[in-house]
């Protein structure tokens, strides 16, 4: 038996239980609706986070994908992660749960074959794949704070709009508000 096989054997369970150590991050009325609810449309964060805990998964075990097709499997749940008000060492660092998931489940059955490592380069592609979710999520995070600043510049013009037509009319001469 190969060390794509061993994987192969194991990912169902392995996804399943990398879903849940993400779903345990949320807070406690959260985990219940994403763990319970299976419809995509009215759980996509779940929907989310299964897709991404597959391709996570099958680039970690060296599965035949290309880095665009593990970047376009990840990025939904990464933007999902960036929009939330987290720093990105929580944001991201669940990605990393999947590192002890194997080593549980995994790294014994790799020792034992003497397939070591194979298992090694496994955590070695996890870590790439981590490092395409960083960017990813530096990105994300960066598209957030720039709505952000166009936000408050436009809550800004028109306070001052609002300002120049306080009672009724221009308030001062030279379009300036009188203080």
């Amino acid at each position: 038996m190969n060390a794509l096989e061993i994987f192969r054997r194991h990912r169902d369970e392995l996804c399943a239980a990398w879903v849940d150590a993400v779903f345990s991050t949320y807070e406690l009325d959260t985990k219940g609706f994403l763990r319970t609810k299976k419809d995509p449309f009215l759980n996509p964060v779940g929907d989310m986070t299964q897709q991404c805990a597959r391709f996570l998964y099958d680039a970690a075990a060296g599965e035949d994908l290309t880095d665009e097709q593990v970047r376009d499997g990840i990025a939904r749940f990464v933007k999902l992660r960036a929009v939330q008000d987290y720093p990105a060492s929580h944001g991201l660092g669940v990605l990393f749960l999947m590192k002890n998931i194997l080593r549980g489940k995994l790294l014994p059955l790799f020792a034992q074959a003497d397939m070591l490592p194979s298992y090694l380069e496994a955590e070695s592609r996890l870590d790439t794949v981590a490092l395409m979710a960083f960017d990813l999520y530096t990105r994300d995070r960066e598209l957030v704070l720039e709505q952000r600043i166009k936000e408050i510049k436009n809550q800004h013009a028109q306070l001052v709009r609002w300002a120049r037509t306080v009672d009724g009319g221009p308030v001062g001469g030279s379009g300036e508000p009188k203080l």
